[in-house]
């Protein structure tokens, strides 16, 4: 994809916001191995424009400065397209959304699925690549993670036929969801209860649905999925597919998204020496008499938890930061230390407000930011960090 980097300096920001990246946008597959399968620097924070997708973040040592990437929308499919170069993306966007970019004019879609391990699990063909992947998402919350796509100006099945033979042949044959019968059979049909007799097939499809929609809720997903009323009385699951948007409501949803992608930051760090992400969406942000008070999630590794921070005002004026910035560099510190987040809807609340670690503390440890003797002390990571 081809991209277009634009820098925002601080004259027109004021101070640096923080930002959003899906973390599968964060780099390229540089082979195709990397296609089938799967520097120390301060956290990088990138706001993105609501409709784009970010390309690979720039490390960059100036915190006034913001970098964003704004990918060109699609690629047209040929034959010869590898798959190693089709850009990776996540089924659900930032904003809890399924929404693929889609070259005005494309008739049909080839496409590839992955696992939360970015390993190629299926591919597929589609009239209508939003809808295709949100029934995917509906019958394997577990495994569609990630897809690439490639378009094509009209359906031509010989065409498509061609590229996902020339994706399988890149890849050392079929994945397990094109090859094994077992797997085909649960990407391309609706899901079974295994609900044996008549009258148990509606009651076993009604759980079945109730641990999808727990599944992809837990994914963060924003949509409303309805099933397939005829299908849950013969004891299967599928969900319908989503209604075409009027006008008004489109222009609706696009100002929301809009609305969304402002509070919504992701942030990249070090982590075990290779370069990991997170997403963090300001629900809400209330000013207090020592500082601000924010209501926040964190989306980690596919797993949402939800925060309240207490930040006290000298760490931010007192190191000419904006207050959001601090609470991605707090939150930064902790998945370092690899501190365990609560799953199970209730919010933790981290206060940072008082001082802990004194100069001479620092000088005596020696410190660095992932060793503080005070453990979660924000002085330590300012002090270190900034």
């Amino acid at each position: 994809m081809n991209q277009v980097a634009t820098k925002v300096s601080r004259s027109a920001t004021s101070r640096p916001r923080g930002s959003s990246v899906p973390r599968s946008q964060a780099r390229h597959a540089s082979s195709s191995k990397q296609a089938c399968t799967k520097q120390t620097h301060k956290p990088v924070l990138k706001t993105l424009p609501a409709g784009h997708f970010a390309g690979p973040v720039t490390a960059h040592n100036n915190t006034s400065d913001l970098f964003i990437a704004r990918a060109a929308a699609g690629a047209t499919a040929t034959t010869s397209q590898s798959l190693s170069s089709v850009e990776i993306n996540p089924f659900i966007n930032t904003q809890g959304l399924i929404q693929p970019l889609i070259p005005k004019g494309s008739e049909a879609s080839v496409f590839a699925v992955y696992n939360d391990r970015k390993q190629l699990q299926y591919v597929g063909f589609s009239k209508d690549l939003y809808n295709s992947l949100r029934t995917l998402l509906g019958r394997r919350p577990d495994k569609a993670f990630f897809y690439k796509a490639v378009h094509l100006p009209t359906l031509d099945q010989k065409q498509m036929i061609d590229i996902r033979a020339a994706w399988f042949e890149e890849c050392g044959g079929p994945p397990p969801g094109n090859k094994l019968a077992l797997e085909r059979t649960a990407w391309q049909q609706p899901v079974s209860a295994g609900a044996i007799s008549e009258r148990g097939k509606l009651q076993a499809a009604e759980e079945q649905l109730k641990v999808l929609l727990a599944q992809i809720q837990q994914r963060g997903c924003k949509e409303d999925f309805q099933p397939d009323a005829a299908l849950m009385k013969d004891g299967q699951v599928d969900f319908l597919p989503a209604k075409a948007m009027t006008p008004e409501e489109l222009e609706a949803q696009q100002k929301r998204i809009a609305e969304l992608a402002k509070a919504t930051r992701v942030v990249e760090f070090e982590l075990d020496g290779t370069t990991a992400q997170y997403e963090l969406f300001l629900v809400h942000s209330y000013p207090t008499n020592g500082g601000m008070m924010y209501d926040l999630t964190i989306t980690y590794e596919e797993q949402e938890t939800r925060h309240r921070i207490i930040l006290g005002k000298e760490y931010y004026e007192d190191f000419d930061l904006e207050p959001e910035h601090v609470v991605a560099m707090a939150f930064t510190f902790l998945l370092q230390k690899k501190e365990p987040r609560h799953t199970e809807g209730t919010v933790t609340q981290l206060h940072v407000q008082h001082k802990q670690c004194t100069t001479q503390d620092l000088h005596e440890s020696g410190l660095v930011s992932t060793t503080c003797v005070h453990d979660k002390c924000m002085s330590c990571i300012l002090k270190h960090d900034v």
